[in-house]
């Protein structure tokens, strides 16, 4: 992963309106509009730093521990599989 990578998935991810809303559950930004969630995302992407990105197979973990979140997204097409809070327990 690097920084130019990095910008392309922030610039260029998709997800289908039923992914947002599991999204928007999983993350408890319910409240969030679409649009909302779709800048939220896209900060966890590029505030992400490099070493907390992880490369597993087809995917690409985004470990952003300020925001407590794991987003899971497809390195071929960009579609963020999962996002999820961090279990800080």
């Amino acid at each position: 992963m690097n920084e130019t990578l990095k910008k392309s998935i922030a610039e260029n991810f998709r997800n289908t309106p039923m992914g947002l809303l599991r999204i928007k559950s999983n993350l408890d930004v319910i409240h969030f509009s679409d649009t909302e969630t779709e800048t939220y995302l896209r900060n966890i992407i590029l505030s992400t730093p490099l070493e907390e990105i992880e490369t597993k197979g087809k995917n690409y973990y985004f470990n952003y521990f300020k925001n407590n979140a794991i987003l899971t997204v497809n390195s071929n097409t960009f579609t963020i599989i999962t996002a999820k809070q961090i279990n800080t327990k």
